[in-house]
């Protein structure tokens, strides 16, 4: 049994990482568009694990991104992990026995120690890929995860305020448009002048901003497993939504809505249509995500559609590798948190909270 360790700073080395995936059964999307706007190859943080057995199969694969950790008068290069945005974790054939999970971090645990890294942070996908996790496991969100049955019984469950909006759109003319796999840069370009409109109206912060580069990236990585939903009103789109797919499973991934258009209720008619086409192509399940915070009125809004089916929990992994040295870079940035929230506390790890030049790991 062997861990490999990969570096992915290319293209050839990007490519490579995609042949692996190939290995698998089913892959989530957010393992193939780890590197949408190319600054993790760039800045070379990339990495991977990639364990195979002794005839040389690989049988888990795990994308990451290994910082630097930056201070004076540091005796040694430190360095912490965090996975890539977006569900990851390891990847595995389901079929896999759990034992070698439970050696597989093992060996990561050991790699770590050999290397320095002082702290992992990992966002699971809603698999369960997080058995035998040796950090600590968070329940960070649930996620609204709906199944698609039969439509009468799909109208049905719906909240009564999910079906009036439904027939408001339809009273008002709304057309729905999905466009799978020939995805034509015209629409990308739609789709992100409405995202980009929405992100600027909620002041999001600047990483929810995507290039339009950016998004052409993830579409094509997708390899044909995404879609985009358009509402339109008297010719004019007004609401989207881009739509990764697993299997036979929907994850609702980046969306908008145009502001002047909302007593429409663009948004449910496209999350109606979307739902009657998971049905028209044999989809079991459309996850609409979670909210802000749990239970939030983003929250509530998601779970209307869905509100008899039972959540999925995101969960994020937190590991302390080096207590000694993790305590050491909380006293130089002066970071006060006590041992009982070492591993809850809202930014994770403490050390990078006041550090305004490693603010990028806000995790929620």
């Amino acid at each position: 049994m062997e861990l490999l360790v990969k570096k992915i700073q290319n293209e050839s080395d990007f490519t490579e990482y995609l042949e692996i995936l190939e290995s698998f059964d089913i892959t989530n999307p957010f393992y193939r568009i780890i590197d949408a706007n190319l600054n993790e190859l760039t800045e070379g943080n990339l990495r991977c694990f990639v364990m195979q057995n002794n005839d040389g199969k690989i049988i888990i694969v795990m994308p990451f991104l290994l910082r630097k950790i930056t201070c004076q008068n540091q005796e040694k290069q430190y360095y912490d992990v965090i996975s890539p945005y977006g569900y990851s974790g390891p990847l595995f054939n389901r079929t896999l026995s759990r034992g070698w999970l439970l050696l597989f971090w093992e060996l990561v645990d050991n790699w770590y120690r050999d290397n320095n890294v002082v702290s992992e942070f990992i966002r699971f996908n809603l698999c369960n890929n997080y058995d035998f996790y040796t950090g600590v496991l968070i329940p960070t969100l649930s996620n609204v995860r709906g199944a698609i049955i039969n439509e009468k019984d799909q109208w049905s469950n719906f909240k009564q305020k999910v079906r009036n909006n439904y027939r408001r759109s339809i009273s008002n003319n709304l057309k729905i448009e999905i466009v799978f796999r020939d995805i034509e840069d015209s629409k990308i370009e739609l789709f992100h002048g409405i995202y980009t409109k929405t992100m600027a109206r909620i002041h999001a912060e600047r990483e929810y901003f995507y290039s339009i580069h950016c998004l052409k990236n993830i579409i094509k990585l997708s390899k044909g497993k995404c879609l985009i939903a358009f509402t339109y009103f008297n010719n004019i789109a007004i609401s989207t939504e881009l739509i990764l797919i697993s299997g036979t499973t929907l994850f609702s991934y980046l969306g908008g809505t145009l502001s002047n258009y909302f007593n429409l209720r663009p948004n449910d008619f496209l999350k109606l249509e979307v739902i009657k086409w998971a049905r028209k192509n044999h989809m079991d399940y459309y996850v609409l995500g979670g909210g802000r915070t749990n239970y939030d009125s983003l929250y509530k809004y998601k779970k209307s559609f869905f509100p008899n089916d039972k959540d999925s929990v995101y969960y994020t992994g937190r590991k302390i590798v080096n207590q000694k040295a993790y305590d050491m870079l909380c006293s130089v940035f002066k970071t006060n948190v006590s041992d009982m929230d070492k591993m809850t506390c809202k930014y994770f790890p403490a050390y990078r909270q006041n550090n305004e030049s490693m603010k990028r790991c806000v995790y929620r």
